[in-house]
């Protein structure tokens, strides 16, 4: 079989270029370039050959005796408050650290994962911090592997991969929030949660219809609503629930940006929050916790899972072959007024 033209312009091309003119996937380019299994016999010729002839090299990790290394981030969608204060957190660490950090914006698009997964191996990056992972995203962890990259899986994570995580308990987080408005006496509640190719946003939400159920209350299918994460999502389902003609007494969110678009929509109707409906929101972002919103919500420890994080990046580059580590880190409850509460009362964990 004939290797296609290349494109336009220079002789040598990068290995995403490659994999587009071969029709083939990045991941297939990179295990023929390492020498990986995962890749039929004739596929690997095709790319060798194809890789021989437009100058397209295997990276090579860096030395891992380096003190210095270049971490990527891969973020789900900074329009979400919570990325960009987590960007903050994990490069402030990085750099205390001496490293550098190369950060990538994927909208939360499978897409965009791989673009910057493929970018970033290209780039020769050190390690790989991904908080955009979803159920379906099993390629870019080959990709990774092929390429011999360690990478923490941050909040999310694929579901049956042997890969370094750092998060929070979800699902107690979950019971938490819904066990401190059921102190209120609320018995209708919404749920509004993420997508469910998230698994952090799946089990936090399986926490909240876990402490409904257990407390005998039937959430009703109308009001159990899954979508997006960011503000206009938020509003979307405050719309929603208003168009119903009937609105719960609770409405639990499953991000502090949801919360913000269910809240701004609510008070443009008139409807207070929380003397007419309670909201609570989920990731602790600090302007939610000022006097104007002061909304109750779960506090993800951002600095201490960044720290983490690069710290399982940084036994990885020593120790590549060690048992997959998962570290939970303790999450709070801030108590705001936004769930009925009539004073603040700080934060319990």
């Amino acid at each position: 079989m004939n290797t296609p033209s290349p494109p336009q312009g220079s002789r040598r091309m990068s290995a995403a270029q490659l994999a587009r003119m071969l029709g083939v996937s990045a991941a297939a380019v990179s295990y023929a370039l390492h020498g990986q299994p995962g890749v039929s016999d004739e596929t690997r010729k095709r790319i060798l050959e194809a890789a021989k002839r437009y100058d397209v090299r295997p990276t090579q990790p860096r030395s891992a005796t380096s003190d210095t290394a270049v971490l990527g981030v891969i973020l789900a969608d900074v329009s979400n408050p919570f990325y960009s204060e987590f960007a903050i957190s994990v490069t402030d660490v990085a750099r205390e650290q001496g490293h550098e950090v190369f950060l990538s914006h994927s909208r939360d698009e499978n897409r965009a994962v791989t673009a910057a997964v493929t970018t970033m191996i290209h780039h020769r990056v050190d390690g790989v911090l991904l908080t955009a992972i979803q159920s379906g995203d099993g390629e870019v962890c080959r990709m990774l592997r092929a390429a011999r990259i360690p990478f923490v899986q941050i909040s999310r994570r694929m579901e049956y991969a042997e890969a370094d995580f750092v998060g929070i308990d979800d699902r107690a987080a979950g019971l938490q929030i819904v066990g401190h408005l059921l102190e209120h006496g609320y018995r209708k509640f919404a749920i509004v949660g993420g997508p469910v190719s998230s698994t952090a946003s799946a089990t936090r939400a399986a926490g909240f219809r876990e402490a409904l159920s257990s407390a005998g209350i039937r959430l009703p299918r109308k009001w159990n609503i899954t979508g997006g994460l960011n503000v206009p999502d938020g509003v979307n389902a405050a719309r929603y629930l208003l168009e119903l003609g009937e609105l719960p007494e609770a409405v639990v969110c499953g991000t502090d940006a949801i919360a913000l678009g269910v809240i701004s929509e609510l008070r443009s109707r008139g409807i207070r929050v929380p003397r007419d409906l309670a909201v609570t929101g989920f990731d602790g972002l600090t302007a939610t916790r000022a006097h104007m919103i002061d909304l109750t919500t779960i506090i993800q420890p951002r600095r201490q899972m960044a720290q983490a994080a690069v710290d399982l990046v940084t036994i990885r580059l020593k120790r590549p072959n060690g048992p997959p580590q998962s570290i939970l880190c303790r999450h709070g409850l801030y108590i705001g007024t936004s769930c009925g509460c009539s004073r603040k009362k700080g934060e319990h964990e």
